[in-house]
């Protein structure tokens, strides 16, 4: 299944030839990606006005407690705005390295041509820090 974004993104025209094949599984690791750089806004008098998106994890402590609070709102970021991602859930890795202690894992499954198949994205990316 695509989202209306990814339909406009892949139409074929007629004087393109074939549309690109969509990959499901890069489609929903690009959705968590844009949920986690998405940041929700919230007007005056708390009035909520988009929830779409993930507050800074700078921003929420440097204790594990804070990274799962954190970890627990992504989830529920997941679920709510990621309906191809079946059985999410997290697990914090320990890296090593002392400006990046923890990465965050997003394990589930997507269907594929009709077959589950195993889901894994890190965040941050490998590729994002050093």
């Amino acid at each position: 299944m695509q989202f209306l974004m990814e339909r406009l993104v892949n139409r074929s025209e007629p004087d393109m030839g074939r549309a690109p094949p969509f990959d499901p599984i890069a489609a929903v690791a690009a959705q968590i990606q844009r949920i986690v750089e998405g940041r929700p806004y919230v007007a005056a008098h708390g009035a909520r006005v988009c929830d779409f998106g993930m507050p800074p994890i700078v921003d929420s402590g440097i204790g594990f407690v804070d990274h799962e609070h954190y970890g627990a709102r992504l989830l529920a970021a997941i679920v709510r705005f990621e309906p191809r991602l079946r059985a999410p859930r997290l697990e914090w890795l320990v890296t090593g390295k002392s400006l990046r202690p923890y990465a965050l894992v997003v394990h589930g499954s997507v269907q594929v041509e009709g077959e589950p198949s195993t889901f894994r994205f890190e965040l941050p990316r490998p590729d994002d820090m050093a």
